[in-house]
């Protein structure tokens, strides 16, 4: 949509230097389809944009991918704390609490040159036509940056790019259209507050990623969590080839990809290091190649799964475990008083 109606381009406005014209937005580069991950999750790709949207240096966020660990059926669903947030960049973020009509309080945030941070439902989200726009119901969390009641219109952050819906799809989102049944739990909501956004020199910035990244190394498992992985890889693959086959893509989203992809903005976050001092490149390597080899892991373990026949994947689970291991050690030695 070309986003030319002035009461949805005047509310978006507000909302830091976003161009009225959709085609004029650039997605940041760390979802660039060239990536191992050009998408990850929805709420660290939302933050991806919103900081990008304010021009913000985004790999000063990424300290706390550190932390990520194996959980056993899943791995961390990894997302930035909102104290880091704040040390970063001034932004605060706080609960929204629904107790009017969604838009109303869409409206009222909006108006107040806040974010809201809202679950819907993918089903009403074109932009994620060929996934699950109008097929599944799937939960997913959008920042809205525009919104016309009257016009049934909404301009909204989601995945790696900014997007606008309208008509039926804003009435489903917001279920403006009666329904048989409204006895619907409220969706879980969040507003982002920039009244203190603050653009820090390199230097102060680079300072507060390096306090971070010793707090979170702290937070790391103590033994490798990709061993523990491998570990239960086999249980994995065999109970989706019995039961679950058509399963796979949403455990691959649970575990693998969650896995690869945050390990990626682990390197992100070095290599934006690596731009002062050099020596944070080793481990940004390290951690890059356990990205990729995780990448390929999703193609592999698919075609086990819809085989039907278990393979050994312990190489490139050595492989990864190892680079853990490497990136980890480098890491340490360029954080230690």
């Amino acid at each position: 949509m070309s986003g030319s109606d002035e009461t949805l381009a005047e509310a978006t406005a507000i909302q830091g230097s976003l161009p009225r014209d959709l085609s004029a937005y650039q997605p940041h580069a760390f979802h660039a389809t060239d990536r191992d991950w050009p998408e990850t999750n929805c709420y660290v790709d939302l933050w991806i944009e919103i900081l990008n949207g304010r021009g913000l240096e985004v790999a000063a966020m990424f300290p706390f991918t550190f932390a990520s660990d194996f959980e056993g059926d899943q791995w961390t669903f990894y997302k930035p704390p909102h104290a880091d947030l704040f040390l970063l960049y001034g932004i605060e973020v706080e609960e929204l609490t629904v107790w009017k009509a969604l838009a109303a309080h869409c409206v009222e945030q909006v108006g107040r040159g806040r974010m809201p941070l809202v679950e819907m439902d993918s089903y009403f989200l074109p932009d994620t036509r060929g996934r699950a726009y109008r097929e599944t119901h799937t939960k997913t969390t959008v920042g809205v940056v525009g919104i016309d009641p009257e016009r049934r219109r909404l301009r909204y952050f989601h995945n790696r790019g900014l997007f606008e819906l309208e008509g039926s799809d804003y009435d489903g989102l917001f279920r403006s259209a009666p329904a048989a049944n409204d006895s619907v739990l409220a969706p879980y909501c969040e507003f982002a507050k920039f009244d203190r956004l603050i653009q820090r020199e390199s230097s102060d910035l680079r300072e507060r990623t390096r306090e971070l990244l010793r707090r979170h190394l702290g937070r790391r498992p103590e033994r490798n969590p990709i061993r523990r992985y491998a570990e239960r890889i086999d249980e994995h693959l065999s109970w989706l080839i019995e039961d679950r086959e058509e399963h796979y893509d949403l455990y691959a989203f649970a575990a693998i990809r969650q896995c690869g992809s945050c390990f990626a903005f682990s390197a992100d976050c070095l290599r934006w290091l690596g731009e002062d001092d050099e020596r944070w490149l080793k481990p940004a390597e390290a951690f890059s190649s356990l990205s990729s080899v995780a990448s390929m892991l999703v193609m592999k373990m698919a075609r086990i799964v819809y085989s039907g026949r278990l393979a050994d994947l312990q190489a490139p689970f050595t492989e990864m475990a190892e680079a853990w291991d490497r990136g980890m050690e480098e890491v340490d030695q360029r954080v230690a008083p």
